[in-house]
């Protein structure tokens, strides 16, 4: 009896101090919790650092390239680009400095690169009115004179230092990320051993107390227990699923960014080189040859960049009132020497007056992918037909071809990303499998649809797009 009477205090006691080991279980939890998220801003902090710096040497590239424009053919569309790219490097060099503000080492490295682009800003300045004023032979000496290489150089250099020292700190930031889901990870699966311990411990004086109860709410426990650990599983499993899908989009990023680098600079010093005119046959075509592939893995890198912005949901579009007629009619014309290349014949029917909203220049890129892919699976003889027309206050492209077709497999994935009729390493055309499902990707974008239909294998196909009108 006299035990019986101590039960209730006995009780009360365990019961505090289960609650007390489950408020210093839950701390340690919030502790963890916290600072894993603390790693993961380091994290998004240094993505931040090396996707400022990669649009630095873009808006560097985009300068060149419009220098180079204006040397080969003067104007002030070419002018005005300069001086927009200008005025966006001087933005994105400002936030890059804010970025690193907090390093000493990284921010003496932004002063490096702040001065040698300005250096090579003001060496172009210098070019582009010796252009004006005189002529090209006299820029071209001028350039030779001042040595603009080798800021580019110091660019290129400068730039690499800072990604080198971002990918290892974000090398280690990661693993000390890994190491805190590790600790948060084991931290629960500790904690609910742990807090299943106790609550087992407080069950059995619960059953001594009373026994008439202790079948329904030993099952009842359990019953809690195993849904408790089957949601902890499903957690665990999902949130590595979804690491895994972040590292993998981080690694595309990544590896567009290394190859784009050293691509910009291949093309640049073709272009500088052709300007100059060299007179042997054999430098000539080496130098197409370099521009051709380059221009090649150019466009698989951009795809990839493009692929990247769309899974982190971050594709540009700069909408505005225009006739679609200029993106296709464009689009046409970069694809012209390949088709004259392959003896092609091309049919074009564009409308006039074709009013859309959107961006021109994304749109003009889902009219070169889908002539592109024309091009690649027509043979030589074969036929393109390209029709641009409004109907019923809407927007119609339609690219025909009488090549290959689609299989019928294959076409409900035909714009699914990496989806390619022959996967293989020795499949006759190449390609990442990327353009359409960017196009589609575009498409929807702008409120519209796209379509692909073939009858099958060998006999030809149409890809039609439709987009709200003006």
């Amino acid at each position: 009896m006299g035990r019986l009477r101590l039960l209730p205090t006995v009780m009360a006691v365990a019961t505090l101090l289960v609650l007390l080991a489950f408020l210093g279980i839950v701390r340690q939890n919030l502790a963890q919790m916290r600072t894993l998220r603390d790693e993961t801003a380091l994290i998004e902090h240094t993505l931040q650092v090396q996707r400022e710096l990669d649009r630095v040497q873009m808006q560097v590239s985009d300068g060149d390239s419009n220098a180079r424009r204006y040397l080969l053919t003067p104007g002030n569309d070419a002018l005005d680009d300069f001086e927009q790219a200008k005025s966006n490097l001087a933005v994105s060099l400002t936030r890059l400095q804010d970025l690193v503000r907090d390093n000493p080492q990284q921010l003496q490295r932004v002063a490096r690169l702040r001065a040698a682009t300005a250096a090579r800003l003001q060496s172009a300045d210098r070019i582009l009115e010796e252009r004006r004023t005189h002529s090209l032979e006299a820029s071209l000496e001028m350039a030779r004179v001042i040595d603009v290489g080798r800021w580019r150089t110091e660019i290129l250099n400068v730039a690499a230092e800072l990604e080198r020292y971002e990918a290892r700190l974000l090398e280690q930031r990661r693993s000390q990320a890994d190491q805190a889901y590790a600790l948060a990870v084991n931290g629960r699966v500790g904690s609910g051993i742990v807090s299943a311990t106790l609550l087992v411990g407080l069950v059995a004086l619960y059953i001594v107390y009373a026994r008439t109860r202790q079948k329904r709410e030993a099952a009842l426990i359990e019953s809690e227990r195993r849904a408790r650990e089957s949601m902890e599983r499903e957690q665990e499993a999902r949130a590595e699923a979804e690491r895994a899908n972040r590292l993998k989009d981080d690694f595309l990023a990544v590896l567009s960014h290394e190859l784009r680098t050293p691509l910009n600079a291949v093309l640049g010093w073709v272009q500088i080189v052709q300007a100059a005119n060299p007179a042997d046959p054999t430098i000539v075509r080496a130098l197409g040859s370099i521009k051709r592939n380059a221009e090649a893995q150019q466009r698989l890198v951009e795809d990839l960049l493009d692929v990247s912005r769309i899974v982190s949901g971050k594709f540009p579009l700069e909408r505005r009132p225009f006739e679609l007629r200029t993106s296709v009619a464009a689009a046409v014309e970069a694809v012209r020497p390949a088709v004259d290349a392959k003896q092609i014949r091309l049919q074009v029917s564009l409308d006039p007056e074709v009013p859309v909203n959107g961006d021109p220049d994304r749109l003009q890129q889902v009219a070169t992918n889908l002539l592109s892919n024309a091009v690649k699976f027509t043979p030589a003889g074969g036929l393109i037909d390209v029709t641009l027309a409004r109907r019923n206050g809407r927007a119609e492209l339609n690219v025909a071809d009488t090549g290959e077709g689609i299989p019928l497999e294959l076409q409900p994935y035909i714009f699914d990303r990496f989806r390619q009729g022959d996967g293989s390493s020795t499949r006759e055309h190449g390609g990442l499998g990327l353009g359409l499902a960017i196009v589609k990707h575009i498409v929807d974008a702008h409120g519209g649809t796209i379509a692909a239909r073939s009858e099958g294998k060998g006999k030809g196909s149409t890809f039609s797009v439709e987009l709200p009108g003006l």
